[in-house]
């Protein structure tokens, strides 16, 4: 309908109800269906922007059949998926008519539409990334998997100081780039691994680059121009995008759906003439979210 408004979510990065899974933290699943209580009391369009799932960290059909309830209900709300860098095993299904739960028949990449006299631009975030456009698994992935055997043994995403396994990745990443280089290098001598674990604290930062822009904040910003020059180039007015867990907004070319798999639920909300605008969603309602993004 031309006067339906459109909410947008992304990165709920939904496991499978074990030790690696923080969507049902914080009672999260019970305010998702109140959002979407709400959707529907606003006759709303639902968009989800990509990493609805975590395939990094578990098993994918373990995954879609833990939610097939929540799936059923998207489905029937007509939700499209937009895939993102997370749930990418699934990119090559869109269009194919493979996958048969009906959610999956609007299963689509970036998409534009004209909204109010704009043309308006709906991607997860990561296509423009140079280090996480691709579908072949990376550094970050790799982390996530090294990161899930912490929580596998903490039994929690959750650090007993209250921080998430994964804001700890930068870490995880130089013992990674550590190690490669040995391989690499065939350096197997026993002096030269003492002094790899010595220099190990000293080195931090040298695998940061690799990572997604959730799991080193100092690439959100990296990310804006990315964001700014595939608007020049494509001559798209406004970009709606998630990937980067930053929720807020630059002036009105950009806008970002935040995440639903930390403290605050947030999402965007796009007016039928045109306008959006980001909301924290808090114990049942919308509230405005004014975050001015910084490039």
């Amino acid at each position: 309908m031309p006067d339906q408004p459109i909410f947008v979510i992304s990165d709920l990065h939904m496991g499978d109800g074990g030790a690696r899974d923080n969507f049902p933290l914080n009672n999260r699943e019970k305010e998702l269906g109140s959002f979407l209580d709400y959707v529907g009391s606003q006759q709303g369009e639902l968009i989800i922007l990509g990493d609805l799932f975590d395939f990094w960290q578990m098993n994918l059909s373990k995954i879609v059949t833990t939610h097939i309830p929540l799936l059923d209900r998207l489905a029937a709300m007509n939700a499209t998926y937009v895939v993102g860098n997370h749930d990418a095993d699934l990119d090559g299904f869109v269009g194919t008519g493979f996958l048969s739960h009906p959610l999956f028949k609007k299963l689509v990449r970036p998409f534009e539409r004209e909204i109010g006299g704009k043309r308006f631009k709906f991607m997860h975030g990561h296509e423009v990334d140079p280090v996480n456009s691709g579908d072949t698994p990376g550094t970050g992935r790799i982390c996530c998997i090294v990161a899930g055997m912490s929580e596998d043994k903490n039994g929690s995403p959750v650090l007993p100081d209250g921080e998430f396994v994964e804001d700890h990745l930068e870490e995880i990443g130089d013992i990674l780039e550590e190690i490669a280089s040995h391989v690499q290098g065939a350096e197997t001598r026993l002096t030269g691994w003492l002094g790899w674990v010595k220099r190990l604290r000293r080195t931090r930062g040298t695998a940061a680059r690799h990572f997604t822009p959730a799991q080193n904040p100092d690439r959100a910003k990296e990310m804006l121009s990315l964001y700014w020059e595939d608007m020049e180039d494509n001559g798209y007015d406004v970009l709606i995008a998630g990937h980067t867990h930053h929720p807020g907004h630059i002036e009105d070319w950009y806008f970002n759906s935040g995440t639903w798999a930390r403290k605050t639920n947030t999402f965007v909300q796009v007016s039928p003439g045109g306008d959006a605008a980001v909301f924290d969603w808090v114990n049942g309602r919308p509230i405005p979210n004014n975050t001015v993004l910084e490039m």
